[in-house]
């Protein structure tokens, strides 16, 4: 256009000088208009690393394109057989449901990734779009190599550990997944998506840090050394959990030890909400987090011990609010009992918590259920399997007092579970005893020398031999009762597996006529309810 101009005879002066300075004028306007359009387009990340030898923090600015960005949520399961750890990546969810949000918004690409439990969402657009993928060699670029993160052992429940079972089978049901999101599963699914989007960065966020993250084919070790530049969201992601309170140390402690090794050795950190918060895309009055408390049991999967429990409450995105807290079964208010120390609980406790700031509530609620269990009660002079239950009725349909049993379960089995094995309980087999699948309910008529029924209650665990409990361990969830003459006498709280038996111990009245041993879904369904009432029976008054 410029050459055209030029011939045309226009004899102008400011034209003349005009047109001999156009194109250096053309020139800045681009580059300006490029200047400002980067400036736009591209988000400033504020990265921080450490010294390997002494631990300073050190802080780099580096500006990327959003639409260069993938965010990796790596195994935010649906359970863990911790129950603070299912707890800790349920308080994390509504934070990263808010991050993720703003990642979409601003054009990254989100990857869901619950690796070992990804097969669960075949038929998924998310993930069917995967086998669409080109493929693609995964170049090797880095030899990434750390020393060992730490790593406490997984459990953070402290002294009452819990037993390993797999029995997570899906994502949190509260995490958000979006229309555009991709599941990818493996190192090569992960660049090819990166090569077919131009994808230069990847932010990760997720569970269970020095283990998943670091460990899996989608991690961040993998695919830095892939020439991906990989940065951890230090608040997007918690741990492989540990608690030892007599010397301090708590999961959030063993957090920030793990994030500090991620800096050091393996990639730079961010605060994805400080990150989304420069750019407008994080309210700074949004209450997502709730109070975490140490251990953390919950109604539908309480914490039972027996001596003294310390119980840790943090709020570690709120470090300034002041936690409150009731145990009277009240909703907690900023004029409730302050926290200022660990708490100690001697006796079954409800607590709820919540944290305040200026009155106002910057955290939400949470809940924790306590429960101490009573000694360990006698064998018992009769076992209930030596004794014809006047009323017997399980799992399945009644018609006229007859019982067609559900898909493969059984009538109630004397000294075996109710599919036929072991009765066990806890790690442990015992001899004596009934197998049921919840609801059940046995009755047996009282006889005049009964002076007492005592029992060992659980979830029977025979399902956790077959591949640890995969994808099932989950599900079995049992309250048992006792009923003397229809009037129960007494009950358990939730059982579940791998938890320690529960303990009867129930005095018996004079003149009472029979004896109601029930066996009843938690009141989420019955699916792998099997249960075992062992060392089961009755005490006999003395001299019978």
């Amino acid at each position: 256009m410029l050459e055209i101009i030029m011939k045309m005879q226009i004899d102008h002066p400011f034209l003349r000088v005009f047109l001999s300075r156009w194109p250096i004028c053309l020139a800045w306007g681009i580059a300006t208009l490029g200047l400002n359009t980067a400036k736009a387009a591209d988000m400033q990340l504020t990265l921080q690393t450490r010294d390997p030898a002494t631990g300073k923090i050190v802080l780099a600015n580096e500006n990327v394109d959003p639409k260069r960005v993938g965010v990796i949520a790596v195994d935010v399961w649906n359970f863990h057989w911790c129950k603070t750890a299912t707890m800790r990546v349920d308080a994390i969810v509504p934070r990263m449901n808010k991050a993720l949000e703003g990642a979409r918004a601003l054009g990254m690409t989100v990857m869901l990734c619950p690796s070992d439990v990804v097969d669960n969402y075949v038929g998924y657009p998310q993930r069917a779009v995967i086998f669409t993928l080109p493929k693609v060699s995964v170049p090797a670029v880095t030899n990434v190599t750390c020393p060992p993160a730490p790593d406490p052992g997984g459990c953070a429940c402290g002294r009452e550990r819990c037993a390993v079972n797999y029995g997570w089978d899906g994502m949190h049901p509260g995490l958000r997944i979006g229309e555009e999101d991709l599941m990818p599963d493996t190192q090569a699914e992960v660049y090819a998506i990166c090569q077919q989007r131009g994808l230069t960065h990847l932010i990760y966020v997720g569970f269970h840090t020095q283990v998943c993250l670091l460990g899996k084919p989608m991690g961040l070790k993998a695919m830095k050394s892939a020439g991906l530049r990989c940065v951890l969201a230090r608040d997007m992601t918690d741990a492989h959990p540990g608690y030892d309170p007599a010397r301090n140390f708590t999961p959030d402690l063993n957090t920030e030890q793990v994030v500090e090794h991620f800096e050091k050795f393996l990639a730079p950190s961010i605060s994805f909400q400080s990150e989304l918060a420069k750019i407008g895309k994080w309210d700074s009055n949004w209450v997502v987090d709730p109070v975490r408390i140490t251990p953390w049991g919950t109604r539908m999967r309480p914490h039972l011990f027996e001596q003294p429990i310390t119980v840790t409450l943090t709020a570690p995105f709120q470090a300034d609010a002041e936690i409150r807290y009731t145990l009277d079964g009240t909703p907690p208010t900023a004029n409730s009992t302050p926290y200022s120390q660990p708490l100690i609980f001697t006796n079954a406790t409800n607590l709820r918590v919540a944290a305040f700031r200026n009155g106002r509530a910057v955290c939400l609620e949470s809940q924790g259920s306590f429960v101490q269990m009573s000694p360990t009660p006698p064998f018992p002079d009769v076992y209930i399997g030596d004794v014809k239950p006047i009323r017997s009725v399980g799992f399945g349909h009644t018609y006229g007092g007859n019982v067609r049993y559900s898909g493969n379960t059984r009538r109630p089995q004397i000294d075996k579970s109710n599919l036929g094995q072991n009765l066990r309980i806890n790690r442990q087999v015992f001899q004596h005893g009934m197998g049921v699948h919840a609801p059940c309910e046995l009755v047996y008529e009282i006889k005049p020398d009964y002076k007492r029924f005592v029992a060992l209650a659980g979830v029977d665990e025979n399902l956790i031999s077959i591949s640890n409990g995969s994808n099932l361990a989950k599900y079995p969830s049992v309250v048992f009762k006792v009923f003397i003459d229809g009037k129960e006498a007494a009950a358990s709280p939730v059982m579940r597996i791998l938890s320690p038996a529960w303990r009867f111990d129930v005095e018996i009245p004079d003149g009472a006529k029979t004896v109601s041993l029930v066996a009843m879904d938690a009141g989420d369904g019955s699916r792998e309810d099997f249960a075992d009432w062992t060392n089961a029976g009755f005490i006999l008054k003395a001299g019978r």
